[in-house]
């Protein structure tokens, strides 16, 4: 089951910019940073034994005590928002209801129907009021900016469509091979054992784009690169990947990325969303790949990537 998606944990797990999309472009700022930073500075955010606790107070001590690491939060803040104002992105109130049901439907699944009507009970709500909550929630709205950010950039580039077998043995995978290129990949795994274990099975047919394959189990990017070489129906040879198995892979087709602005193709992102919304390890990707582009200079002089080298 893929483990829900929350924007907070999801941002500070990322490691701390890219090419826009095409034809649309960021927008002007009406505000600087100091305009936003002085309207709050005397805001209370907190109260000490009975003290107020300014915003300015705080922010100038996280600063001071943890400057890369709240850059860095910043920064992968900043790539989402930029990216959400290039689109043009908003979430209309349907679109909200939906995706809450999705999301609950998840987290349904997730724990269980019994462990779920147990924390509604403890929490004394009915699912339609539950579901009421995250419709409105901020985090929803996080949620779904990410989901179609990431959605609509998958619909850039090249998408492959794989069918895999593994073996945790390299011997059976070596025969399964050789029947595969005897008989037909699909004769061959007709033989596998109908129910998979943790030592052989076949996986259900595949579609991802080039930059986000699977990662459970893993498809490694030597094996990505390797099926980008073969034509529709060309099985690679046995490949061994970093979980301790041995693929063979089959490579269905590749579907080339489209030519288009995120207006044009607005409803579709959002149904395949409701489809089969994002996992986690999707908005990782995207974001590390982000990252990378970007250039960060510290108060102390020293960038990112400089500091990423390390000793010569």
């Amino acid at each position: 089951m893929k483990s829900l998606p929350v924007l907070g944990t999801v941002l500070a797990a990322l490691a701390a910019c890219s090419s826009g999309p095409p034809k649309e472009n960021l927008p002007d700022r009406s505000t600087t940073l100091a305009d936003r930073r002085s309207s709050r500075s005397d805001e209370i955010v907190a109260l000490f034994n009975g003290e107020p606790v300014t915003w300015q107070a705080v922010a100038e001590k996280v600063l001071e005590l943890n400057l890369r690491e709240s850059v860095d939060q910043y920064v992968r803040w900043r790539i989402v928002e930029d990216r959400k104002n290039a689109l043009g992105i908003v979430h209309t109130p349907e679109e909200l209801k939906r995706r809450a049901a999705v999301y609950l439907d998840q987290i349904k699944k997730q724990m269980g129907e019994e462990r779920f009507r147990q924390l509604l009970t403890r929490e004394g709500a009915t699912e339609d009021a539950k579901r009421a909550q995250l419709e409105g929630s901020a985090l929803l709205s996080q949620v779904l900016t990410l989901d179609k950010i990431v959605r609509f950039g998958a619909l850039l580039e090249d998408r492959l469509e794989i069918d895999r077998v593994y073996f945790a043995e390299e011997a059976e995978a070596r025969k399964f091979r050789e029947a595969a290129e005897a008989k037909g990949f699909d004769a061959a795994a007709k033989e596998l054992p109908a129910e998979r274990t943790s030592s052989r099975g076949r996986l259900p047919r595949e579609a991802f784009p080039q930059s986000a394959p699977p990662a459970d189990p893993v498809l490694d990017p030597w094996i990505v690169e390797a099926l980008q070489k073969l034509p529709p129906g060309g099985i690679t040879g046995v490949e061994m990947s970093r979980s301790n198995l041995y693929y063979v892979v089959r490579l269905q087709g590749i579907r080339k990325g489209r030519e288009v602005v995120y207006s044009q193709v607005r409803d579709e992102v959002f149904e395949g969303i409701l489809r089969e919304p994002p996992a986690q390890q999707e908005y990782l990707r995207w974001m590390e790949r982000e990252v990378v582009r970007c250039r960060i200079e510290y108060s102390d002089g020293a960038s990112r990537r400089e500091r990423s080298k390390g000793p010569p």
